[in-house]
């Protein structure tokens, strides 16, 4: 006989990569843990876990089992009245976690709107940290990094380039480059995680030049920003910043670094009211910021991928034009 209790407790545990760790967060023995595990895998007789030196991984049985399981407590969740249902307007709050460049230049001037959506209140939560923004404890998370929690749904939300920019001063003080060659001497500040990162200015530039052209490292976009509109160097900012900065000048050299910008949610926030206006707030966002930049693609005169395509070169008098991508189809995320 399946017991419900052990089919949530797996659905608990199933993001974890150990017992122990497992153990810890709900409080247990890892003996427990073993054996509620091991007496759901007999009775539904199937192996749900992998064990292998780097710990536990979802079998594919395990994946399976998991999807089912949390569309019966969605089916169920429209049954019973959830509790941010039961709340008079007001009483709701929606927590939201994104990295601190889209959340503070894009999303918060919007929050009067996304609190006429849901009708509540919003907890807003910034981290430059992309490994810790995509957590099933908020109900919205938006961040650089794909996320690949199962119990979530994945929405790409764009496209997001970036161009190598300058403070005048910077280049009243070392000059402007007018080609990738003249780049030689020059020193860059990078992001960690995404945009320009170390990885991608070896790409570009080869291991040895990168080494001596970076100059400082960051994981906060808004200290890069700072850094770059201080003059200290050169940087990689996306187009919702250096706009918005007149000190601060587009290169225009044959270089354009993308990364895609991912929202993630539980399965539970589409039975959810508010959640979904929340949802559909944000995707509003993104296509209302496409549509008022200027139309028409770049049209590259020389280009440099990976094997994501995630590099490019072109001209920036060309690709500044656009800077967003919008793709925003949902789909399950990746194991």
């Amino acid at each position: 006989m399946l017991n419900w209790d052990d089919l949530n407790f797996f659905k608990s545990i199933a993001p974890e990569r150990s017992f122990r760790r497992a153990a810890a967060r709900q409080n247990l023995s890892v003996n427990t843990i073993r054996s509620r595990i091991d007496r759901l895998e007999r009775a539904l007789g199937m192996t749900l876990f992998q064990r292998s030196r780097e710990g536990l991984s979802l079998s594919l049985e395990g994946m399976t089992a998991l999807d089912i399981i949390l569309e019966m407590e969605s089916a169920i969740g429209r049954l019973v009245p959830r509790n941010d249902a039961s709340l008079s307007p007001g009483q709701a709050t929606l927590s939201l976690c994104c990295t601190e460049g889209v959340g503070d230049i894009l999303l918060a001037p919007e929050l009067p709107r996304l609190m006429e959506a849901i009708q509540g209140k919003v907890s807003f939560h910034c981290d430059a940290d992309q490994d810790r923004i995509h957590s099933t404890e908020r109900d919205i998370c938006i961040g650089f990094s794909r996320p690949t929690n199962p119990e979530t749904i994945v929405c790409k939300l764009a496209t997001i380039r970036f161009f190598p920019c300058a403070a005048k001063t910077y280049l009243d003080r070392f000059g402007r480059p007018r080609s990738m060659e003249d780049l030689e001497g020059h020193r860059f500040v990078v992001q960690d995680s995404y945009g320009l990162d170390e990885t991608a200015m070896r790409r570009l530039f080869g291991s040895e030049p990168a080494v001596r052209m970076v100059a400082a490292r960051t994981n906060a976009s808004s200290i890069l920003f700072r850094a770059v509109k201080s003059g200290f160097g050169i940087g990689a900012l996306p187009a919702y910043l250096h706009t918005t900065c007149p000190e601060v000048e587009v290169l225009d050299l044959p270089m354009l670094v993308t990364s895609d910008l991912w929202m993630s949610f539980n399965r539970l926030s589409m039975s959810s009211p508010a959640k979904r206006n929340a949802i559909d707030w944000i995707k509003e966002c993104f296509h209302n910021l496409d549509s008022e930049m200027p139309s028409g693609d770049p049209q590259p005169s020389e280009q440099k991928r990976d094997k994501q395509g995630a590099i490019h070169a072109t001209s920036n008098s060309e690709a500044i034009k656009r800077m967003l991508v919008p793709a925003a189809g949902i789909e399950p995320a990746a194991p």
